[in-house]
């Protein structure tokens, strides 16, 4: 390749390094009103979700069908909003929603006050999620649901041939306490530590329900797990940064501005690596080498010597 090739090749780079730190620089200074703007709606929003959970819940427990109605039709409404859903995982959205058609099925078809009470209940936890932080409602359950775990493991070893029917019973208390929370663990909290929870439950229940005779220590073994699983879904997150070390903790960033630096570093780069391939091929010291000057063939076909 020319160097003329080389010096465009080289220029293009540059350009593009340039335009590149330009344009990450200008991301970087984005409006910081634009942000907090965004933040305040963001917070407005959840505070109107959590009124209307509120109201909800207040006209179950009342026994008021009129406001029933209305606060319902506010809480599908805002739980629609795609800023709302921004808030959360939606996982944890797609589990109010199903709280909220079961509350509507029950209001329109008239059913079941308890059915109604635990879908208005669940719904209410969720919305306080979002603004409550680890003051949230649904953080007073960690002693329910643990004590929940350790009755399971009493009811199946000391209940002698009734343990499984006791087991039983205790786990229809732990999966409806766990329904009720289950919204709000999926919004406030990482996917893994809620389906955790989740999957235990569920593989306790399934032991229970069957009828294999070597199940014993397994089921014991899952309510322990039940057990865990709610340690770890409980425990916040600087908890978990103060089991961390030091070095693992994430650091808040760096004030920004150095875009220049690592845009005029690579050009620096590329223009030395352009600069010792030309001394490569002129040869050390700056010396070219030329090509050795071919031999005049002689008249007679033989070359010289």
């Amino acid at each position: 390749m020319s160097r003329r090739w080389w010096a465009v090749v080289v220029a293009c780079l540059a350009a593009a390094l340039l335009l590149n730190g330009v344009a990450f620089a200008a991301a970087i200074r984005k409006n910081p009103a634009d942000l907090v703007e965004q933040d305040v709606r963001s917070r407005d929003k959840q505070a109107q979700f959590q009124a209307a959970a509120e109201r909800l819940y207040d006209a179950v427990m009342n026994n008021e069908r009129s406001e029933l109605f209305y606060s319902l039709r506010d809480v599908r409404q805002l739980a629609e909003d795609e800023q709302l859903r921004q808030s959360g995982s939606e996982l944890g959205w797609i589990a109010v929603d199903s709280s909220v058609r079961e509350a509507q099925r029950e209001i329109e078809a008239g059913g079941s006050a308890h059915l109604l009470l635990s879908a208005a209940s669940s719904i209410r936890l969720a919305a306080d999620s979002l603004t409550a932080g680890n003051e949230a409602l649904w953080l007073q359950y960690e002693p329910v649901i643990k004590e929940d775990a350790r009755q399971l493991i009493i009811a199946w070893t000391t209940a002698g041939g009734q343990g499984g029917a006791a087991a039983g019973a205790r786990m229809a208390t732990l999966k409806g306490h766990w329904d009720l929370i289950e919204p709000a663990a999926l919004l406030a909290r990482e996917r893994d530590k809620a389906e955790g929870m989740r999957n235990s439950i569920v593989y306790s229940s399934k032991l229970l329900a069957s009828q294999d005779g070597t199940r014993t220590g397994w089921a014991v073994q899952s309510f322990e797990a039940v057990s865990s699983a709610a340690e770890d879904l409980f425990r916040t997150d600087t908890e978990d940064d103060a089991n961390l070390p030091a070095n693992a903790i994430p650091q808040p960033l760096q004030p920004t501005g150095g875009w220049l630096l690592y845009s005029i570093v690579p050009l620096i780069c590329a223009l030395l690596g352009y600069v010792g391939w030309i001394n490569y091929r002129r040869g050390q010291h700056g010396v070219t080498v030329m090509p050795a000057p071919a031999e005049r063939p002689s008249r007679n076909g033989v070359a010289r010597k």
